[in-house]
């Protein structure tokens, strides 16, 4: 049977690194180094990964594996220096390239409440989501963003094993990489967002005012309310309604 094992091997950076800061010319806070910013060594981890055969494994660990020109954001500020930057949805890291032709990343963006990145008309930004774990991170990609309402999505690739074939038609299914989706919300109330399940009721307990005109939108639009597009979308119609 085929078995994937991911070791990571993280060179942790020292805590200077996140003490250190010059100003530019606007006088902004921006990082400090004796040596130039070069592919973000203040902001990377070193990667040492061992080569997987993924020659028999369906789909992919990304939903784009093409190295973007990116924007990494610090304590709120962008960094001016530009980075060719992946999401792995399947480890939950955001890879780092030197251009968008390289196919194998060895740094890794180092994972902190501070560290954010914009990746192409994504912005990923991660959460504390385990209140009992509070170092341990997922990034999640914000979809939709008002005053009042946030929805977030994770999107995530779940490795299946290669397993035996049905009874019956014999031989083996192929490991493979499964698209997952995971829709969270937030209020202007609340600092970490929070399961949304994708169903009637758990909308309609956002917006207890709106009840009855939500109900008539979903029903008059034909929602299915099958997956996030369809909660994306009667969010996007609030202003509306």
């Amino acid at each position: 049977m085929i078995k994937i094992t991911l070791k990571l091997s993280f060179l942790l950076m020292t805590c200077i690194v996140w003490s250190q800061s010059y100003v530019d010319a606007l006088g902004a806070d921006r990082f400090a180094s004796t040596r130039a910013l070069d592919d973000f060594n203040v902001l990377k981890n070193i990667l040492s990964e061992e080569e997987i055969l993924l020659a028999n494994v369906k789909g992919s660990m990304y939903y784009n594996s093409v190295f973007e020109q990116s924007t990494v954001i610090f304590n709120g500020n962008p960094v001016e220096e530009k980075a060719f930057l992946r999401y792995n949805s399947y480890k939950d890291e955001i890879e780092i390239g030197k251009n968008s032709n390289q196919k194998k990343a060895l740094n890794v963006l180092v994972k902190n409440l501070n560290v954010e990145a914009q990746i192409g008309s994504k912005y990923y930004k991660p959460f504390a989501l385990n209140s009992k774990k509070n170092t341990e991170l997922t990034y999640l990609v914000k979809i939709f963003s008002s005053q009042e309402h946030n929805l977030y999505l994770h999107e995530m690739k779940k490795f299946i094993d290669e397993k035996p074939a049905p009874s019956g038609i014999g031989g083996f299914l192929s490991a493979r990489f499964e698209d997952r989706f995971i829709l969270y919300y937030s209020s202007s109330l609340e600092e970490v967002p929070t399961i949304l399940k994708i169903n009637k009721k758990s909308i309609l307990k956002i917006f207890p005012e709106k009840q009855n005109t939500i109900k008539k939108f979903i029903s008059r639009e034909k929602i299915k309310l099958k997956d996030y597009k369809d909660v994306h979308y009667i969010f996007k119609n609030l202003s509306i309604l």
